[in-house]
C-alpha cells in the first residue's frame, strides 16, 4: 500500500506516532514487534477494539485511538508505518 493512499490526517498521525516512539528511544524495539506481528495486524486492531473502554480511561485523545485502529486494520499500514519510523530515527 503506497503512502498516496492514506491521507494527509492519516500520514500526520502516523509521523507523530513514529517521532513519540523515537523520542522515547525505543525504535528498535517498536521495530522488531512490528515487523513479528505484520502477519496479525487486523488481529491486533481488533483487540485494540475491544481494549477500548480501558484505553479511553488513560487516553487523552480517543479519537486518535480509533483512527489508528482504523488504520492497523488496513493492510499495508505497518510497512508504512515502519518507513516513517526509520525515516523519524534517520532524522534524530
Amino acid at each position: 500500500m503506497p503512502s498516496n493512499t492514506l491521507t494527509k490526517q492519516e500520514q500526520q498521525l502516523l509521523l507523530e506516532l513514529a517521532s513519540g516512539i523515537v523520542k522515547r528511544r525505543l525504535t528498535a524495539p517498536a521495530i522488531f514487534f512490528l515487523e513479528s506481528m505484520k502477519p496479525l495486524s487486523f488481529v491486533g486492531s481488533q483487540a485494540m477494539i475491544f481494549f477500548r473502554p480501558i484505553i479511553q480511561t488513560l487516553w487523552s485523545n480517543p479519537a486518535k485511538y480509533d483512527q489508528i485502529t482504523t488504520l492497523l486494520s488496513r493492510r499495508g499500514t505497518i510497512e508504512i508505518f515502519l518507513s516513517y519510523l526509520e525515516k523519524e530515527e534517520q532524522a534524530l
